[in-house]
């Protein structure tokens, strides 16, 4: 399969501890250095390089963009050009770690394009990475014509068909690794209305582990703690939202409130 997904990226007010957060619970490691802030630098779980940037004026603090390493950036620019002409296409900035090439779905989700060998990629997207008990299995996407996304990642990236949820309201592709989990928009809530990039999980060795990892990094900074669902005006709807996503078997939010869910991992 000539693409592969690799990076995710978030925009944040609070990058040290963001950073520290994801470090610490999953296990992840900074693989890049920041070209203008020291200590800082894109981290990974050894298959996804995941951004921690810092939020600038007209970013909102949220999941923004995904990203492939492909092995022929010509043929998939030819693939969007042919099949898909209305989507855009633009350059990445100079100064990124990962990007050389930014696009989009019919849902608007943005993603970047990139491959190995261009100068630009820092040498922690270089290396071939490695296993670890935790790390990200999927990340989901909101459309209102699901079928029409997933047929834009078969046909541009020829990512296949991930797992059957014998479900009209979501489908899945699949790099072999990562799956997207494109999620029907419906009107349940005000999140599950929008279209574009909606949250992202790990699969985990136990979930129970995990919670305890969560409980421990809350008590030891209270500033950066993960955030509970449940509770407020909204909290029951958000909750019964990302439960509807047919991979996760255990949700909450990070210290900035985007949403994660866990999964057991099957050996």
């Amino acid at each position: 399969m000539s693409a592969k997904i690799r990076h995710l990226a978030l925009y944040t007010e609070n990058q040290t501890g963001m950073a520290n957060f994801y470090k610490t619970v999953f296990g992840m490691k900074r693989i890049t250095e920041s070209f203008n802030q020291p200590n800082h630098g894109h981290i990974s779980d050894g298959v996804i390089g995941l951004a921690v940037l810092r939020r600038r004026p007209g970013f909102h603090s949220a999941l923004d963009h995904f990203g492939f390493e492909v092995d022929d950036v010509g043929v998939i620019l030819e693939k969007l050009k042919e099949k898909y002409p209305k989507v855009l296409v633009t350059k990445g900035l100079e100064q990124v770690a990962f990007a050389v090439f930014r696009s989009h779905d019919p849902a608007g989700t943005q993603f970047d394009i990139s491959w190995k060998q261009h100068p630009k990629v820092q040498e922690g997207y270089k290396d071939d990475g490695w296993k670890q008990p935790r790390q990200i299995n999927h990340i989901a996407i909101r459309s209102a014509e699901p079928e029409r996304v997933a047929e834009f990642y078969h046909e541009v990236f020829d990512l296949k068909e991930g797992k059957n949820f014998y479900d009209e309201d979501a489908l899945s592709v699949t790099d072999g690794t990562v799956d997207l989990v494109i999620r029907r928009t419906s009107n349940h809530s005000y999140m599950s209305m929008r279209e574009g990039i909606d949250h992202f999980g790990y699969a985990v060795e136990s979930i129970e582990e995990v919670k305890k990892d969560l409980d421990e990094f809350g008590r030891a900074n209270p500033g950066s703690a993960p955030k509970e669902l449940a509770g407020g005006v909204f909290g029951h709807i958000t909750q019964e939202d990302i439960d509807g996503c047919k991979v996760g078997e255990y949700a909450f939010a990070d210290p900035d409130g985007l949403l994660l869910d866990l999964s057991t991992r099957t050996l």
